[in-house]
């Protein structure tokens, strides 16, 4: 009896075409992975904000004082004016809910920190200028910035440049504490 052999494989070519055609579709399909991965670290960051936000007010609740959400340095160990190097949520030891800046007397004050977001992360605050704080009342509710004689929303926007579509997050923290978040074009989009 003769037995039949044959081998199971492949050849060289084959496996040449194989790895070709392989190579052409991860080089078509890494430029949309790379925008998805932009655009949920753009959804990451804003939602971190909004979270941040939603401790601060609640810690001021619970507390029964001052609590303010800042900027933080690039330590991480006080408040500054660039958002993009993280934030601190703190007791706010403050005279007055109108003081121009948050009173952070020791480390003891700070809540939680938050790491800075992905390096290509754009946040800014405004209320009729930069703002590098939010203050909120024993009550919950926005206290007055920079000594300003009336509270006015202030507004985050906050997105992770080369994002695309309306991966861009406007956050509108209103007079009464409460928040909007609204999607946006993200620039170039």
């Amino acid at each position: 009896m003769i037995m039949s052999r044959t081998q199971k494989g492949f050849t060289l070519i084959e496996l040449l075409i194989t790895i070709v055609i392989t190579a052409i579709v991860v080089a078509i399909a890494a430029p949309s992975f790379t925008t998805m991965i932009l655009n949920q670290r753009s959804d990451g960051v804003s939602e971190e904000l909004v979270s941040a936000l939603q401790l601060a007010k609640t810690e001021a609740v619970k507390r029964g004082g001052r609590v303010s959400l800042c900027a933080a340095n690039p330590a991480g160990d006080d408040c500054a004016a660039d958002w993009t190097n993280g934030w601190l949520v703190i007791v706010d030891s403050a005279a007055d809910d109108g003081a121009a800046a948050p009173v952070l007397n020791s480390g003891d004050d700070i809540i939680r920190v938050f790491d800075a977001p992905d390096d290509r992360s754009v946040i800014t605050a405004t209320n009729n200028g930069a703002v590098s704080f939010v203050r909120y009342t024993s009550a919950g509710q926005m206290a007055r910035i920079g000594g300003r004689a009336t509270v006015t929303p202030v507004v985050f926007d906050s997105y992770i440049d080369g994002c695309v579509g309306d991966r861009r997050r406007s956050i509108t923290v209103g007079v009464a504490g409460m928040m909007d978040v609204d999607r946006t074009a993200c620039p170039g989009a």
